[in-house]
């Protein structure tokens, strides 16, 4: 993972993500945030540490979860394609026929010259 963040556009699209857990804090009732951490919960199970090491503002949205330090390391070992089946999960988690979540994306031809990011969309 270290060096697909240092690639530039990968670590952009986890900025993105990790952004996105404050705006779902921010536009959520405690409802509909108590939903979508149980089902966080229920998708992730044992690798939820593994997801909050990668977006860590996912913390605002369960402040009581604390990141044991193996994830921090786990997530230093993950893949391209960890990462992206990561956030994957991620999205289908917080977006539904409720809750839909729309990607704005501009300035495609700006994307990494091997595509990778475009194949996490």
């Amino acid at each position: 993972f270290d060096a697909i963040s240092r690639g530039g556009s990968m670590s952009e699209v986890i900025s993105i993500f990790n952004d996105l857990c404050l705006l779902i804090r921010d536009r959520n009732s405690a409802k509909e945030l108590f939903e979508i951490v149980s089902k966080l919960i229920e998708v992730f199970g044992g690798n939820l540490s593994v997801l909050a090491s990668l977006l860590p503002n996912i913390q605002a949205l369960m402040p009581q979860f604390k990141i044991p330090s193996a994830a921090k390391e786990s997530v230093d070992q993950m893949n391209f394609n960890s990462v992206c089946f990561t956030l994957q999960l991620f999205m289908r988690v917080v977006s539904s026929g409720y809750r839909p979540l729309m990607i704005f994306l501009d300035d495609l031809q700006w994307a990494d010259g091997d595509g990778k990011c475009l194949d996490l969309i």
